[in-house]
């Protein structure tokens, strides 16, 4: 007995895409990882640091801010669990920074490039892990 092939949403599969994109792009950068969490900033640098999640508490303001000598590129922030883009903004100015509060506990990647040549068609993502308040 045959069976006909399932046929997916297009708009399903593209959201898995991307999903499996920025899970697939972290694990690859995970030792070129160039961010450091100090409490509630984010600090986007050229500085080899390893990776690590970055926690951050639901519903508290984080500063991100560029603190490397060249424009950031395409800075994403997806939501994991629906691969949903989040934020998107498409030049950071070298000492540029913003303030972000996220609304809900889970997980986030968030991946830039930078301007240089050297880093021409590379990416950089980071994880971040927003946990909710704990109740006295």
């Amino acid at each position: 007995m045959l069976s006909k092939p399932v046929i997916t949403s297009s708009r399903r599969a593209s959201q898995n895409i991307w999903l499996i994109l920025f899970v697939a792009v972290g694990i690859v950068a995970a030792s070129s990882i160039n961010a450091e969490s100090l409490g509630n900033m984010i600090s986007l640098n050229p500085t080899g640091v390893d990776l690590k999640t970055i926690r951050v508490a639901r519903s508290t303001d984080v500063q991100i801010s560029n603190d490397s000598q060249e424009t950031i590129r395409d800075f994403t922030i997806v939501q994991i669990a629906s691969g949903k883009k989040m934020l998107s903004i498409e030049g950071l100015k070298p000492s540029a920074s913003f303030n972000l509060a996220f609304d809900r506990a889970g997980t986030y990647v968030a991946c830039y490039s930078k301007e240089s040549k050297e880093a021409f068609g590379s990416s950089t993502c980071l994880q971040i892990e927003v946990v909710g308040l704990r109740s006295a």
